[in-house]
């Protein structure tokens, strides 16, 4: 298996000698114009969206779709557990409808503007 990666890495050595530089040559193009060329929309944020954002949501979905088709193909032969504990001590009541309380607020607030911020959508 070592020969494999010796021969990758000598490749990869090789192809770096013969193709040095394998960025392509922009002459009077602005990196704007570009991307307003290649979207075909007038608006480079938009276009920038709809060439990055839009896979990086598509590919999301499919993770995620994913994850919950293993969880449930993982958890198929579990039963389900018919006792159900609950805080009976005055403390952690409090602080469980506490922290109830702020990922109530957390949620409502990344909702209402979790598209303004890097990453949101």
């Amino acid at each position: 298996m070592i020969w494999i990666y010796i021969a990758a890495g000598i490749a990869l050595y090789i192809k770096m000698l013969v193709f040095p530089n394998p960025a392509m040559e922009m002459v009077d193009l602005t990196i704007v114009e570009t991307v307003v060329q290649d979207a075909g929309v007038p608006n480079a944020v938009s276009g920038i969206i709809f060439r990055n954002r839009l896979y990086d949501t598509i590919f999301e979905v499919v993770v995620f779709t994913l994850s919950i088709m293993g969880v449930r193909f993982l958890l198929a032969d579990e039963q389900p557990s018919c006792t159900i504990y609950q805080f009976t001590d005055n403390p952690s009541i409090v602080l469980a409808r506490l922290g109830a309380t702020i990922a109530a607020l957390v949620s409502i607030e990344l909702a209402i503007r979790g598209h303004l911020s890097p990453g949101g959508g």
